[in-house]
């Protein structure tokens, strides 16, 4: 007689819905949960039973789905260990890299809620491992929101903040406020971001050299938004240097800081100034620094349509905002939507411009019409 074909768990089944709701191969859903692709395919297939306690909530944590769905009871606490909130940490991170924003808040999101109301402990390691979870989160949350709806990552920053302060702990310290300060630059408030960035700068002089770039490099677009263009020459030049220092794989910024975004950031800032050739330049400096991953080719295709559109290159840089745009919506960047979204109102008031140099040029034409009269045009 055959064997009855053997019949997946609770957990099992769901890891299955799951994958195929992703779209993801056995080898990719495995690798995203640090399993090997045979123990997956055990679980799914139900030639292995998955009801180990630890793991069922690990992998919970690292989809950012109620224990529940995987059959743990919800009266069933198993406290995190700093190893556990990291190897979450480094999966958000990684599904940033690949444009997977809405994925990424998510989890980081489920994960620092859980962490409020059962983290107790004065243990360094795991609050170090809370401040960066806050860290991750208040990143993901402000590429996934709109400039006015900012102050939804400011939470994250100041528990990080408060965190960072009972440690002493300068680089942790130094990204919060470094982060809070852009939040302000993105509200409008530049004379308080500026404030949180020097702050950030003056007061954190044990942070690591990741962390103080990172800084500079804001508090330069900063200055130039309040057309400090000195204070964003020498905040950038030194942004520059620090960059050159450190490996941005194994940095305190998670590689969201590096002399790629630096030269990203010069892109953008000489284009606003006019000097386009300088701008392009420096954007192809960019894409040849930073990595290969679908979020910075993205934020390179912005920076460059944003360039070709104020060259006059417009069918071109036009395309390329598309193909933006479209990206951009799939991915749910909003942050990178708002840079599409600056384009397309810089496109609205030069077709207003124009409109009005035309209406002015009909009038002028047809004064010099009225004073020419009806005469003789031979001269």
């Amino acid at each position: 007689m055959q064997k009855p074909k053997p019949t997946p768990s609770f957990a099992g089944q769901f890891l299955k819905d799951h994958r195929n709701s992703l779209q993801l191969s056995q080898e990719q859903f495995a690798f995203e949960l640090n399993l090997e692709p045979r123990t997956l395919r055990a679980y799914e297939n139900g030639e292995r039973a998955l009801n180990n306690i630890h793991e069922l909530r690990r992998i919970a944590d690292l989809l950012g789905v109620e224990p529940e769905r995987l059959g743990v009871a919800a009266s069933i606490y198993v406290p995190r260990t700093p190893a556990d909130i990291e190897e979450v940490i480094k999966r958000v991170w990684l599904l940033v890299e690949e444009s997977r924003l809405q994925e990424a808040r998510t989890i980081i999101e489920r994960l620092t809620q859980d962490l409020r109301s059962h983290i107790v402990s004065e243990d360094p390691q795991l609050l170090t491992s809370l401040a960066r979870a806050h860290h991750t989160a208040g990143y993901v949350v402000s590429e996934t929101t709109r400039a006015n709806e900012s102050y939804e990552a400011f939470f994250h920053y100041r528990e990080m903040e408060s965190i960072a302060r009972i440690l002493n702990n300068h680089t942790l310290l130094n990204i919060s406020l470094t982060y809070q300060g852009d939040m302000y630059r993105r509200l409008g408030n530049i004379t308080k971001a500026i404030t949180y960035l020097e702050a950030a700068r003056d007061t954190t002089p044990q942070a690591d050299t990741a962390a103080r770039g990172n800084g500079m490099q804001l508090l330069g677009r900063a200055y130039l938004r309040k057309n400090l263009v000195n204070e964003f020459e020498h905040a950038m030049a030194e942004a520059e240097q620090l960059a050159q220092t450190f490996d941005p794989k194994t940095s305190s910024t998670q590689g969201h800081y590096s002399l790629g975004t630096v030269y990203e950031e010069y892109g953008r800032s000489y284009t606003d100034q006019g000097h386009m050739q300088k701008a392009m330049e420096y954007v192809d400096l960019a894409q040849a620094n930073l990595p290969a991953t679908k979020f910075w080719k993205l934020l390179v295709m912005i920076s460059r349509a944003i360039i070709l559109i104020k060259d006059g290159e417009m069918n071109q840089g036009v395309q390329l905002a598309i193909d933006a745009a479209n990206q951009s919506k799939g991915a749910g960047i909003e942050r990178y939507l708002e840079r599409v979204y600056n384009i397309q109102d810089y496109l609205d008031k030069e077709e207003d411009y124009h409109l009005r140099k035309q209406r002015e040029i009909r009038q002028i034409g047809i004064s010099l019409r009225e004073a020419l009269g009806k005469g003789n045009r031979e001269i």
